[in-house]
């Protein structure tokens, strides 16, 4: 990702559009992330402003989605406190991505859904459901605000529904 320097026009553009990210009921924690993450580095920035001029839904789920996958990727450097994935147990997962995501999405519905794992995580329902419904390789960063969300041990989270 490429960094910038911010002017403050630039910052108080980034603050109205995570202003109008809350008034569409996204979460404070994804929309102070990626006001955060903007700042840094222009990627998100242009992805920020590109959710602004969305009026289509769907494109504008799509566009949280890749914000919160940059927010992952910048927070990759910071240790997440409790849970921990190690790196050698994404080998693991990725035997059986969607057996793995399905094993923890019947977790996820146990401890009240998607709707509530958004809220403990602070990840956007529509990033959430995409993560569920992809076959793609989940994120270590994802996985761990996962696991900290569910209180999921090192080996529930690599192993318990891989059996």
């Amino acid at each position: 990702m490429k960094a910038q320097v911010m002017n403050p026009d630039f910052k108080m553009e980034m603050i109205e559009v995570g202003h109008k990210m809350k008034k569409e009921g996204l979460p404070s924690q994804f929309i102070t992330g990626a006001v955060q993450t903007a700042f840094e580095f222009e990627g998100v920035y242009n992805l920020m402003k590109m959710w602004e001029d969305e009026k289509d839904s769907e494109e504008r789920d799509e566009i949280v989605a890749d914000i919160q996958g940059l927010i992952d990727d910048c927070a990759q450097k910071e240790k997440i406190e409790g849970a921990y994935v190690r790196f050698d147990d994404l080998g693991t997962i990725a035997k059986d991505i969607q057996k793995f995501k399905d094993g923890l999405r019947l977790i996820v519905d146990k401890n009240g859904g998607i709707g509530k794992l958004a809220e403990l995580t602070g990840i956007p329902q529509p990033s959430l459901s995409r993560f569920f419904s992809s076959v793609a390789m989940p994120r270590r960063a994802t996985l761990l605000k996962i696991a900290k969300a569910l209180n999921l041990s090192q080996v529930q989270i690599a192993t318990e529904w891989l059996r």
